[in-house]
């Protein structure tokens, strides 16, 4: 096994070094011909720092070269930084006439871009540009920075001095004309799909905010509208089309767009996840960050755009976990609707980070790499999208559950299918029944205005307490209401529940009495309450439907009811003897109830406050 062991090391110690991709001579020069129709020059670049920014291109010249790059650099990063470099390409025509070719850059941010061409007899052709230059001076009104050189029989050397405000790497590629226009063309394509699908995702949204008011519809166009303007500063399409004659503008709006992304993701973020109702706790932490970050984007306006793009930046990077984290605490929380949110806010920041670390050179520059945030953020907002449709139908699905029940047993039944929720089954429950003594005289001694009024007033507290106690209203007549607990969430000690919550709307009707007194309203409320099995479940036909308790307990409770006197509940015996321990009880004789062939035992509750 030893002796097999080393004759593989030995074979691979022969063959790794066929393997490995040659590096580049020292002094080798790139060929250009009449048949290289496209070259990327960064294998062949030497590069020179010039922290001083002041060095010439005689001196570069001059200057002891290091090794060039060798195959597979994608792209040379120098991160941020305030110092100038020096790329230096030794390139040989072999053919007899001079070739002319396009020297094209990548990235579009570069500041300043100094192209020098130096001819075996130390002929010099220089030209300037960059993103702080007019955009007429680039060679092709393209959005990438692009230069015209024609290059002589023989040797000759490249000198490019660069420089950046923002993150400085540098990709450089030498083209013939007919290898320009299908790159262009492409270009075309790729930028009118991406864009197009986000324009017309940002349509939809605003058609629906515009018929529905929603202002989440609103948010959501925001927040993808700041990205595709940001996405179309700093890819260069806005200079050629908004600022072609004000670069520095240009250079600012970098930066502005970026605040503003991410202030518009922090706001779509705090409509979506409805942190101000839902996560109190968390709204207060969004409000404190909002702060944070504004004072941010403020405080470095006056050090001028390098440091308020860096600023940008790093904020950018803050946002995004800030907001993945928000989602994924509303989830936890029980929130949907937040898991789609989650899902999109996580692919845009995986999009962004791997752009970012290519921009570092901590990834390898590749188009996927590169182009990985307009893949991440394509998919966060066709998620976002999805998880808009999904919060809306939520919210109207809330809106109908409200009708039965209180918002918190609404929030927690929206984690249930519909047809888990409105399946029939069977449960023991403790219903109430409560109805208005005097209401037909009432009735006939007001007008319709007056009666409509003194329901409102009504239903207004009895149904405050209703979703203050966590029942399920079954349902309300003009003078009653039909009202269960354990159902569809289970709680403990139903019965206890029930006659606390009759208790507090004796209390409050009799609040009501003292004011409606004053408008000669004679009026007082019976309440009656049973425990038993019954069975509940969705009744009623396609496109209305009901959500109801059926069985012997609902009889029960609804004939205690009529049997009660105003201000006084009467309960069932397997409710009192269930509450006995808790709340004061007075027996009453049987009752011979409508419906029930022998007498029913019964009590009354003691209400104090």
């Amino acid at each position: 096994m030893a002796a097999l062991l080393a004759r593989v090391l030995w074979i691979a110690l022969l063959v790794l070094p066929w393997c490995a991709p040659p590096a580049a001579a020292q002094d080798a020069r790139l060929i250009v011909s009449s048949s290289t129709k496209e070259v990327a020059l960064n294998p062949w670049v030497h590069v020179v720092e010039d922290a001083d920014k002041n060095k010439t291109v005689e001196q570069i010249l001059k200057s002891p070269l290091g090794a060039p790059s060798g195959p597979g650099s994608g792209a040379i990063n120098f991160g941020f930084t305030d110092a100038a470099y020096w790329l230096v390409v030794p390139v040989d025509n072999p053919d007899k006439n001079p070739l002319e070719r396009l020297l094209l850059f990548e990235p579009t941010w570069l500041d300043e871009v100094q192209v020098t061409l130096v001819d075996a007899n130390g002929h010099l052709q220089t030209q300037i540009g960059g993103d702080t230059l007019p955009f007429a001076q680039r060679a092709e009104q393209r959005r990438q920075i692009n230069f015209n050189l024609v290059l002589p029989p023989g040797p000759s050397t490249l000198v490019v001095r660069v420089t950046s405000r923002d993150t400085l790497f540098v990709v450089m590629s030498l083209l013939d004309r007919s290898a320009f226009n299908p790159l262009a063309s492409g270009e075309a394509a790729y930028f009118g799909f991406f864009y197009g699908a986000l324009l017309a995702l940002i349509a939809f949204n605003l058609m629906l905010y515009l018929s529905v008011r929603e202002p989440m519809y609103l948010a959501y166009c925001a927040y993808v509208g700041a990205f595709v303007a940001l996405h179309s500063v700093y890819n260069g399409h806005a200079f050629g089309l908004l600022y072609r004659e004000w670069p520095e503008l240009s250079n600012w709006a970098h930066s502005t767009f970026s605040y503003l992304f991410a202030l518009s993701g922090l706001v779509f973020a705090s409509v979506f996840l409805d942190l101000k109702n839902k996560l109190p706790r968390a709204y207060k932490a969004w409000q404190g960050f909002l702060i944070v970050f504004v004072l941010g984007c403020l405080a470095t306006l006056p050090f001028g755009y390098g440091l308020h793009a860096r600023n940008a930046v790093y904020w950018i990077v803050i946002y995004s976990v800030f907001v993945l984290c928000l989602g994924f605490i509303s989830m936890k929380q029980g929130n949907g609707a937040a898991k789609y949110y989650l899902a999109a806010t996580l692919a845009g920041l995986v999009g962004s980070a791997t752009t970012a670390l290519t921009v570092l050179g901590i990834l390898p520059y590749t188009f996927a790499t590169f182009r990985a945030v307009d893949f991440g953020m394509l998919v966060d907002a066709i998620m976002l999208s999805l998880a808009l449709a999904e919060r809306i139908s939520r919210v109207n699905r809330l809106e109908r559950l409200r009708r039965f029940f209180s918002p918190a047993v609404a929030d927690r039944l929206l984690s249930a299918p519909n047809e888990d929720l409105y399946r029939p089954h069977q449960r023991e429950i403790v219903v109430l029944f409560l109805d208005l003594r005097g209401y037909t005289s009432f009735t006939q001694k007001h007008g319709a205005d007056e009666v409509m009024r003194m329901l409102a007033e009504f239903h207004a507290v009895m149904g405050e307490l209703i979703a203050a106690h966590g029942a399920t209203l079954e349902r309300f007549a003009g003078d009653g209401m039909m009202i269960f607990f354990n159902d569809p969430v289970e709680v403990v000690d139903p019965a206890v529940k029930a006659c606390r919550m009759a208790t507090e709307m004796q209390s409050r009707f009799a609040n009501l009495q003292t004011a409606w007194e004053t408008r000669s309203y004679s009026l007082s409320l019976g309440v009656g309450i049973a425990q038993g099995v019954a069975t509940i479940g969705a009744i009623g036909f396609e496109g209305r439907r009901d959500y109801a308790a059926i069985g012997n307990v609902t009889n029960l409770a609804a004939r205690l009811c009529s049997q009660a006197q105003g201000g006084q509940t009467i309960i069932c015996s397997v409710v009192a003897s269930n509450i006995a321990k808790v709340l004061q009880v007075r027996p009453l004789p049987s009752l011979a109830l409508k419906g029930f062939a022998e007498p029913v035992e019964c009590a009354e509750m003691v209400h104090t406050w």
